[in-house]
């Protein structure tokens, strides 16, 4: 692997097997593609991502608290832990990636997709669901929706086997009919 400055990323490159070892004050990144590249510092705190992607990065227990990412997408990465909370999010993609553990708490994440992805026990608390969050094949067992409103939130295509929700702010979320019964049950309703 190739050790570069983080300050020496380039717009409309593509950086494969890079670590990336000391960051600049503001991250600002846009075009740029990462292949399997380390970063040295854990802390992306304020920081902003436009039209980039992500492959094969391991982002464990990072911080991206209070970020901005429009357009940028992750393929086969670990977000395992990592902290999204507090971020802007517009036209994402994770697919294929784990995200279990992860927090999106207080994010407004719009026009979201998901594909093939672990999002269990992961926290999504007052998050703003905005032009749709529309997982697909993608498991969320345990995930916390609390004071989030799931009226463009579409898990019919996703499994779990519980979520923690607000009840009041349930309505207009999409399932398919075999999670009904899980859903129906945190009410008290005994489906024979």
């Amino acid at each position: 692997m190739i050790n570069k400055e983080f300050d020496d990323i380039e717009e409309e490159n593509t950086y494969e097997n890079i670590n990336f070892s000391s960051m600049r004050d503001k991250i600002r990144v846009s075009d740029v593609t990462f292949i399997n590249c380390t970063f040295d510092q854990n802390n992306f705190k304020n920081s902003e991502w436009l039209d980039c992607t992500f492959s094969g990065i391991n982002f464990s227990n990072f911080n991206f608290e209070n970020s901005v990412l429009y357009r940028t997408e992750f393929k086969d990465c670990n977000l395992l832990g990592t902290d999204f909370s507090g971020n802007t999010w517009k036209d994402n993609t994770i697919e294929n990636s784990r995200a279990d553990y992860a927090t999106f708490n207080s994010s407004k994440l719009t026009n979201t997709h998901i594909r093939n992805s672990n999002f269990n026990e992961t926290y999504f608390r007052e998050v703003a669901f905005q032009k749709g969050f529309v997982p697909k094949e993608s498991t969320f067992n345990h995930a916390d929706f609390l004071e989030s409103k799931l009226t463009t939130v579409d898990l019919s295509s996703s499994d779990f086997d519980d979520i923690i929700f607000t009840p009041e702010n349930i309505k207009g979320l999409v399932i398919n009919q075999f999670q009904a019964h899980i859903l129906l049950s945190n009410f008290g309703v005994i489906i024979r």
